[in-house]
């Protein structure tokens, strides 16, 4: 099945979305040239490719992927800079203390133009046959930043930003340039907010999930016969046994997910100290795999 051009990447805290989402763009650049579009601060995917600083331009991993490292507010100072060509007169707006007042009552000014961004990169990918990767906030902070196109739309009824908003709005709906990619681990909390944040994303603002990706699923090691034998073992018993636990926890979750409609990519746990490129290709390899024959 053909995926989306741009595949958005968000999760709760802590589900291994940033490693998700280098694994996937480093499998993606296996086929087609890829950009890894990293909206989080820490720039936890980029240094998993061996990028540790960003100098405002892309930068590259290999001859097929580069990482681009975006931000609401750099957003900002690139469209006041573009219609404001000046470069003094353009600062100097700014930092203005009336220009301040402006943006305090556009709320979600920041974050709309970096979906605007967005939305440009994909047009410029869909032109070039590449794809777009994008780490994404957490759930909760994703799922506002999606929304902001309503909000500029109703605070701008008519205008150059009514039709951006359009423009943002239509992009995010349609399914051949955008779809969801939500990380999750077996945990309740996270399954209950993939949940959510999935039911969200369709009801409200019509962006198509892919795929859910359960991470760290262990294998089960020990059947009934086994566990028995090792019952004598004591603490070596209880280890085997919270394995064989943690492994049905996750096919619960798979089942709850698969009952919400919500198709779901298992990755295996990886018991290694670090989440190098060998790692990341591994992973990637699982990923393409599961969501191209969902």
């Amino acid at each position: 099945m053909t995926l989306p051009r741009v595949l958005f990447v968000t999760g709760k805290g802590g589900t291994g979305k940033s490693t998700v989402a280098a694994a996937l763009a480093l499998a993606r650049s296996h086929r087609r040239p890829t950009t890894l579009a990293d909206l989080d601060r820490r720039m936890s995917a980029a240094a998993m490719l061996g990028v540790t600083s960003i100098d405002g331009t892309a930068a590259k991993v290999t001859k097929s992927l580069e990482v681009l490292a975006l931000g609401a507010r750099a957003e900002l100072d690139a469209f006041i800079a573009r219609i404001v060509p000046i470069r003094a007169i353009s600062r100097r707006m700014l930092r203005s203390r009336t220009f301040g007042y402006v943006t305090a009552a556009l709320p979600g000014l920041e974050a709309f133009l970096l979906l605007e961004r967005l939305r440009i990169l994909a047009g410029d990918a869909a032109l070039k046959d590449h794809y777009l990767v994008i780490d994404a906030p957490a759930s909760g902070s994703a799922i506002e930043l999606l929304s902001v196109a309503a909000g500029v739309r109703n605070i701008s009824p008519t205008g150059t930003l009514n039709r951006l908003a359009d423009s943002v709005a239509a992009f995010l709906a349609d399914q051949k340039r955008f779809g969801a990619i939500i990380t999750v681990t077996p945990e309740e909390l996270a399954l209950r907010e993939a949940l959510e944040t999935e039911a969200t994303m369709r009801e409200r603002l019509s962006i198509t999930t892919i795929a859910a990706v359960m991470n760290r699923v262990p294998d089960s090691l020990f059947d009934t016969a086994e566990l028995a034998a090792l019952s004598p073992l004591g603490s070596h018993a209880r280890l085997a046994i919270r394995r064989n636990a943690a492994h049905e926890a996750a096919l619960a979750g798979a089942r709850r997910l698969k009952k919400a409609g919500i198709a779901i990519v298992k990755l295996p746990m990886m018991f290694t100290p670090a989440m190098g490129m060998d790692e990341l290709e591994q992973m990637g390899q699982v990923l393409e795999a599961g969501l191209i024959e969902r």
